[in-house]
């Protein structure tokens, strides 16, 4: 585990020097395309950055669970976005359609790939990764009481 956790601190520190690297080049390009697009990629290297120290968290100690009231919060903050990102990819492609410039093309498609992997994602969390890690009042009441032998007296 601790040799895990510390392979993603090193891969977290390596894509934050790329983060670094990218964003100097950016700022010294004056082409605005390119210097968006390697901006974009400084972007999702410090995201990638956060991701891996993330996981190096998870190997290292316990998750806590998320309440039934952040998981609410988390509910309707994610469902508006998913519409939202649903909005960005038909627009993408509208937008995809009707550019002739190569270099415009670039961009969106670009654009299109992250914000169906962006859709994807806040699926899968709505779906899966939060609901599963969600505790509610009940079952954290049930684990102290009902599933104790003792029902929280110290030998019964």
């Amino acid at each position: 585990m601790e040799e895990l956790a510390s392979l993603y601190r090193r891969y977290a520190e390596l894509e934050l020097k790329y983060a670094e690297e990218l964003q100097k080049l950016s700022e010294t390009v004056k082409h605005p395309v390119l210097s968006a697009l390697f901006a974009a990629v400084a972007n999702d290297s410090r995201k990638h950055s956060r991701m891996y120290l993330a996981l190096a968290e998870l190997v290292e100690r316990a998750t806590p669970a998320i309440s039934e009231e952040d998981l609410r919060t988390i509910s309707s903050t994610v469902e508006r976005h998913i519409e939202m990102e649903a909005s960005m990819v038909r627009t993408a492609k509208e937008l995809l359609e009707k550019v002739e410039d190569v270099r415009a093309k670039l961009v969106l498609e670009a654009i299109l790939r992250d914000e169906v992997d962006h859709h994807k994602l806040l699926v899968t969390i709505r779906d899966t990764i939060a609901k599963a890690e969600v505790l509610s009042e009940q079952q954290l009441w049930n684990q102290i009481w009902l599933d104790s032998p003792w029902h929280g007296a110290p030998g019964g």
